[in-house]
């Protein structure tokens, strides 16, 4: 989150999480039922370790297809908190994709509708002898504001990609009674691939994330390593963010859990050791109990 002037400030609700590619329904509403089940997920990130009120995200994000309609309706729920020295933002969004069959693959387009929160304490803050200074609450505040976003995303067997736009109102919060905190829209675009190595059990994942309020960007290249064996997957890998960032990640898939761990180690001189912690886990949940079986029978005594 940055904050200028306070009075009108601009705010960042958008977290860049380590493991994008495995959040695609949090930074595009067309990525809820992109995994085709139950997708149940946490991610924690503990940003510029080593620091003083350092921000610290975590994300709870639960995403299915609805089993009780026909056709490829999708539903998805996500929580975040975002907390960074006297602020503290949550986020509260539904998504709803609807998808259908393209060219051998899957195009799905998404809407999101959320609400925003924003939370000021100024107990740590120290204004000198100006301890009446108009462009501070004199106390805490919070606000909130609705939010809206939409987004589509293609998927093959062999590559996706989606783009999505966030905050797409430009949600105002106001904090008392004169200071606002505005929240940019902003752009995501994510694409990836999947590249099996022939006669091999390795396959490689390159992955792409941009994202921009047209002001500042960053950009996410990420090259991952997969190693599948008896059902158990161990990956690994590093993203490049120009100008920012180099991390370096590991993890499993098994059980139809998957957890990873990723450190961030920032290219602008604050140390090795102050860097990002990213934290997933997450589990798949099969819906074969809502479908039909193969077999059917009008009376039991047909079996005997």
């Amino acid at each position: 989150m940055a904050i200028g002037a306070f009075a009108t400030a601009n705010a960042q609700y958008d977290v860049h999480f380590t493991h994008y590619w495995k959040m695609l329904n949090f930074y595009n509403p067309a990525g809820a039922g992109a995994e085709q089940k139950m997708f149940v997920y946490a991610a924690y990130s503990n940003q510029l370790s080593g620091f003083e009120n350092n921000p610290k995200s975590m994300l709870l994000n639960i995403d299915s297809p609805i089993p009780f309609i026909k056709g490829d309706h999708n539903l998805g729920l996500g929580a975040l908190n975002d907390d960074i020295g006297m602020f503290s933002n949550q986020h509260v969004y539904l998504n709803y994709a609807y998808g259908f069959k393209l060219f051998g693959g899957r195009l799905a387009a998404g809407i999101q509708a959320g609400i925003l929160n924003c939370s000021f304490d100024r107990k740590d803050i120290d204004l000198g002898g100006d301890s009446n200074d108009p462009a501070f609450p004199s106390g805490s505040a919070d606000g909130n504001t609705f939010d809206l976003g939409a987004g589509i995303l293609y998927q093959h067997k062999y590559f996706y990609a989606g783009i999505s736009g966030l905050h797409l109102t430009a949600p105002t919060m106001l904090l008392g009674e004169k200071n606002e905190i505005e929240v940019s829209p902003y752009l995501n675009f994510t694409a990836g691939g999947n590249i099996p190595i022939k006669n091999s059990l390795i396959s490689i994942q390159p992955s792409l994330q941009v994202m921009t309020d047209f002001v500042a960007w960053r950009a996410d290249i990420t090259a991952r390593g997969t190693y599948d064996y008896n059902g158990k997957k161990f990956f690994g890998g590093v993203t490049y963010s120009p100008t920012i960032s180099a991390t370096l990640f590991l993890g499993v898939e098994m059980l139809n859990i998957t957890a990873s761990y990723g450190y961030e180690l920032f290219t602008s001189g604050i140390g090795a050791a102050n860097g990002s912690h990213d934290i997933f886990l997450g589990y798949n949940i099969n819906l074969d109990i809502f479908k039909k079986g193969k077999n059917k029978h009008n009376s039991i005594r047909v079996l005997q």
